[in-house]
């Protein structure tokens, strides 16, 4: 299988497009050369995180006619550790493969249509909304990050006060100083005078 398709009028997206054999349909791959995405085929049944790792792509599209578990098991494996936007093409849907969709983490799945004008407006959106979903994810767990660190804080200023006889406002400042010196974040900073002040006792 050649291991790389070119667009004449390349939009600078790489495109991995999964398909289950060699003797594929080229109708999706030719409608994404046609909207600038340079197109990169591989089997279903290849690793696909290894795929994945080597062509480092900006989206990910399946032209298949059903996911094995393999296949989900991979995409889901993805989706934790280095997600991606999926999009799903197909010619057959029934409750079955929706419901194997819908573990897949796939952001979007298209019945039938490869015409480019509507490939290219599905990837679209679906990369708009997968970049959406990724920002509020990562909002929410910066949100929990600082909230468990206002915890540590907490607690170190509690230990600094009880210890040096230092006011609230004292002990924060001393945390602010030691984490400026030492370039760490305060509750970095925080975590560490609880261990060395449990540690002395």
């Amino acid at each position: 299988m050649q291991s790389k398709y070119e667009s004449h009028r390349s939009i600078g997206l790489r495109a991995l497009l999964l398909v289950e054999s060699e003797n594929f349909d080229r109708d999706l791959r030719n409608a994404l050369l046609t909207c600038g995405y340079d197109v990169y085929p591989a089997l279903t049944s290849s690793h696909i995180l290894k795929v994945v790792d080597n062509v480092d792509p900006n989206v990910i599209i399946l032209d298949v006619d059903r996911l094995t578990t393999d296949n989900i098991h991979s995409l889901h494996i993805l989706n934790e550790i280095d997600p991606r936007p999926m999009v799903i093409f197909t010619e057959f849907s029934d409750q079955d493969m929706i419901d194997r969709v819908l573990k897949s983490k796939i952001n979007a799945y298209i019945v039938g249509d490869k015409l480019p004008q509507h490939v290219g407006a599905t990837i679209q959106i679906a990369i708009v909304r997968f970049r959406e979903v990724q920002s509020l994810k990562n909002e929410l767990t910066e949100t929990k990050r600082k909230l468990e660190g206002r915890k540590w804080i907490d607690k170190a200023k509690g230990l600094l006060m009880t210890s040096k006889g230092l006011t609230e406002d004292q002990a924060y400042q001393t945390l602010r100083k030691m984490a400026m010196d030492n370039s760490q974040r305060i509750d970095e900073v925080a975590k560490n005078v609880i261990s060395f002040m449990q540690a002395v006792g």
